[in-house]
């Protein structure tokens, strides 16, 4: 049971990260977005929902990469990562970030879906 709570904190860990930067990703983006195309919301809705989509495909990529190369011997900052996040790895935790911030482009995503017709 100690074990499934350690495990719970650690996704709130990543989701909490993700979510700070996608968060920082959808106001620089939407902003940039929002002036280059002269007020056009649904422009930068777009814009946002490609860069969530290209950032969490590159963090996937990433996240995979890792697994299959495992060079367990060469990761100095091993224990340092372990204060920070007790189960997960840095790998799992790559991949899960990635995946949060995908499903943060597909929200935005349904709502263009949505509203735009």
């Amino acid at each position: 049971m100690n074990r499934i709570k350690i495990m719970g904190m650690d996704f709130y860990k990543c989701l909490k990260y993700s979510s700070f930067v996608s968060g920082i990703l959808v106001i620089l983006i939407g902003v940039c977005g929002f002036v280059i195309s002269r007020g056009n919301l649904i422009t930068a809705l777009e814009s946002i929902k490609v860069v969530l989509f290209a950032v969490g495909s590159i963090g996937l990529i990433m996240g995979a990469v890792s697994i299959i190369k495992k060079d367990r011997e060469k990761e100095k900052d091993w224990l340092e990562w372990k204060k920070r996040f007790e189960i997960f790895s840095y790998r799992v935790t790559i991949s899960i970030i990635s995946i949060i911030i995908l499903l943060y482009g597909c929200i935005i995503d349904e709502i263009l879906f949505m509203f735009v017709k």
